[in-house]
């Protein structure tokens, strides 16, 4: 990942043309585009404060609130049954 980043970088740099720098570093045209397509998608991400998966964000965030009420209807049962138990003495 970071090679791929610094030939990206080591490509845009000024008196330097693309072609130099994949001959150089044996690295064919289409894989370089892609990787900057790709490269450019993760900044406009990062930018838009996105960094990934948001439908996989949501749907964990709704499995984490899930487990998060199951414990809690949990404690209130122990709490309940404590309190039961402590009036019986």
């Amino acid at each position: 990942m970071e090679e791929k980043l610094r030939i990206l970088e080591e490509a845009r740099q000024p008196n330097t043309t693309v072609a130099e720098v994949l001959r150089r570093h044996q690295v064919d045209p289409a894989t370089f585009y892609r990787g900057e397509n790709q490269a450019k998608e993760g900044m406009k991400r990062a930018l838009e404060g996105r960094t990934g998966d948001t439908n996989a964000l949501e749907r964990e965030v709704e499995r984490l609130r899930g487990e998060v009420e199951k414990k809690r209807r949990i404690i209130a049962e122990v709490v309940e049954e404590n309190l039961g138990l402590k009036r019986g003495l």
